[in-house]
């Protein structure tokens, strides 16, 4: 008997369906290989660089942080290391051949984190190794050298003061004290790092001895300078003109009672600007003292009314009529 299987238009579909299937599925198994691997795209590479190992502290002091990470593969592609840490640490970077490196300038006591990772010409970035937190000991060590102080140019009532940094463990000195004739006469903890000031409200003719000691980070004072003599000069019986009048004078209010305070500095006929005092009044009560400089200032008014004054004065001590602003805070 002849046996004959008749096919539906459907069975015959999904077969070809099932075939292609196979075929396909087949095929797109091997697309975008290579022999030998590599990954796909036109040749290229999405290997990443290895992540750094053992990533450990060596050494520290009150102001570095030395560490290091064991050595990249052999076979890696070249790379470079990017170190970076949390809280002003200095970021670096390194070539793949390097194991060790100190991050500097850290300040003593604190608490780092420190991180690296390897990122190559593509852009491919390794994973992230990290150490944290490590806490630096304490500067216990004082400068061991005093500075060494320079007179610089002298008038009838200021004097122009530049020194050395003292030797010390730390990269920058916190403060530094000024002693004028054997007595302390301030302590000036802002801005760090000063090595120069001028020294005002001096009498004309008078000779002065000033010493300069510093204080690290840690709050521990170098030795005193020796002291270094100078004398003012005479005031200048010539001058008998005062400043012109500071002008512009404006302020704005921010905050309660707060103010920013601004002026067009005055000119004088002796006198640069640099050495012209303004002082600055606000309804009728001393605020501030500044040399040189139209501000702005911050100084502070009353609920209501202000008025506002800034006199200027000269070396030989002739004063401006003031300058005026009004606010209503």
């Amino acid at each position: 008997m002849n046996t004959r299987l008749d096919r539906s238009p459907l069975a015959a579909h999904i077969a070809m369906v099932l075939a292609l299937t196979l075929v396909l599925g087949s095929s797109t198994a091997f697309a975008g290989k290579r022999p030998g691997g590599g990954g796909g795209g036109s040749g290229g590479t999405t290997a990443k660089p290895p992540t750094p190992t053992n990533f450990r502290v060596t050494a520290k002091t009150a102001y570095t942080i030395s560490v290091a990470w064991d050595p990249a593969p052999a076979t890696s592609r070249d790379f470079n290391y990017h170190l970076s840490g949390a809280y002003h640490v200095t970021p670096a970077i390194l070539p793949k051949t390097a194991t060790s490196h100190t991050f500097t300038a850290l300040a003593p006591g604190n608490e780092d984190w420190l991180f690296i990772e390897a990122k190559d010409a593509a852009g491919n970035v390794s994973g992230q190794a990290n150490l944290g937190p490590v806490r630096l000991p304490g500067d216990t060590t004082p400068p061991w050298t005093a500075p060494v102080v320079s007179v610089g140019e002298v008038g009838a009532n200021y004097a122009h003061l530049s020194w050395t940094r003292a030797q010390d463990d730390g990269p920058y000195h916190y403060s530094y004290e000024l002693w004028l004739n054997g007595s302390l006469l301030y302590r000036s903890d802002y801005p760090r790092n000063v090595i120069s000031t001028t020294l005002r409200f001096l009498q004309p003719a008078t000779t002065y001895a000033v010493q300069i000691r510093t204080i690290d980070f840690g709050g521990n004072p170098s030795p005193l300078s020796d002291p270094v003599a100078f004398t003012t000069l005479p005031a200048n019986p010539n001058d008998t003109t005062p400043p012109t009048v500071p002008a512009n004078v404006f302020a704005y209010g921010f905050g309660d009672l707060e103010m920013q305070l601004s002026w067009a500095q005055s000119t004088d006929d002796f006198d640069a600007q640099a050495n012209i005092r303004y002082d600055v009044y606000v309804n009728g009560r001393f605020e501030d003292v500044v040399f040189g400089s139209g501000g702005p200032r911050v100084i502070y008014g009353d609920f209501g009314h202000n008025l506002i004054e800034v006199f200027a004065t000269d070396t030989a001590g002739n004063t401006s009529a003031a300058g005026t602003f009004r606010i209503f805070l």
